[in-house]
């Protein structure tokens, strides 16, 4: 579960950044619009161009990290439904245990009482009279 939850907090920081990276290519393509629409020297509108290239080649990297984090959290969650499937069988299995170690204790039990109930038909202290018969 931890792992799951550390994969999906991941995955939220990457799509962040990506969203963060998108929202800086639209506001660097409103500038240079605005740039279009103005006058200006040639620089300001090459800085703008390039400095677009390097935050659509960022766009992608944050692309790929999204895509391994989705991997990842994907993964995180098969492993997570797996450990909950092998804990339910293992609980299955211990309750199964527990039934017959109860249903063996209580046909000793059972023994042990019918045992008493047959010897219930002598007299009380016939124990006692076999006993010094022996001696």
């Amino acid at each position: 579960m931890e792992s799951y939850v550390h994969a999906l907090l991941a995955r939220q920081q990457a799509l962040e950044r990506l969203e963060s990276v998108r929202e800086e290519i639209r506001g660097n393509q409103r500038e240079m619009e605005r740039l279009l629409s103005t006058p200006c020297a040639a620089s300001p509108l090459a800085q703008a161009s390039q400095y677009e290239r390097a935050l659509e080649g960022r766009q992608v990297e944050l692309t790929l990290a999204l895509g391994l984090a989705e991997r990842r959290v994907q993964g995180a969650l098969q492993a997570m439904l797996t450990a909950r499937q092998h804990a339910k069988m293992v609980g299955n299995l211990r309750a199964k245990q527990l039934d017959r170690h109860q249903k063996a204790q209580w046909r000793e039990d059972q023994k042990l009482l019918d045992d008493l109930a047959s010897r219930r038909g002598r007299p009380v202290l016939a124990w006692k009279a076999e006993e010094a018969h022996h001696d």
